[in-house]
């Protein structure tokens, strides 16, 4: 299985079916305004990461399996699978949160005695 292969089936399989399920409720600005600002931290965090491991020669993508498009000698793919990632992963809370159970009403508030002296 190619790289863009494993990012259809796993990363755009899911976002697909969340898009559908959550349908117009992602125009909420405010999902947007979480979701762009951490995919940028995942980027900035995992672009260094993986340039200085295939630089040290710890891991590497084959050609075969790819694209061939680098980036910092990281493969396009490897920046989508962050993006994607990042996207399922806060659509998935989103859904999850807004599919919730109806939030439970606060307990009344229980007498309190105090003892004098203590």
């Amino acid at each position: 299985m190619t790289y863009a292969g494993f990012l259809a089936l796993f990363l755009l399989v899911p976002i697909g079916l969340l898009t559908l399920l959550l349908g117009r409720r992602l125009f909420c600005r405010r999902y947007w305004l979480t979701t762009v600002p951490l995919a940028a931290i995942v980027l900035l965090a995992m672009a260094p990461w993986d340039h200085a491991a295939v630089a040290r020669g710890i891991w590497n993508w084959s050609p075969a399996q790819t694209w061939g498009l680098r980036l910092w000698l990281i493969p396009l793919e490897e920046y989508l699978f962050a993006l994607l990632e990042t996207l399922l992963t806060t659509l998935l809370l989103y859904a999850l949160l807004r599919s919730g159970p109806a939030p439970v009403p606060a307990a009344p508030e229980e007498e309190t005695t105090t003892r004098k002296g203590v």
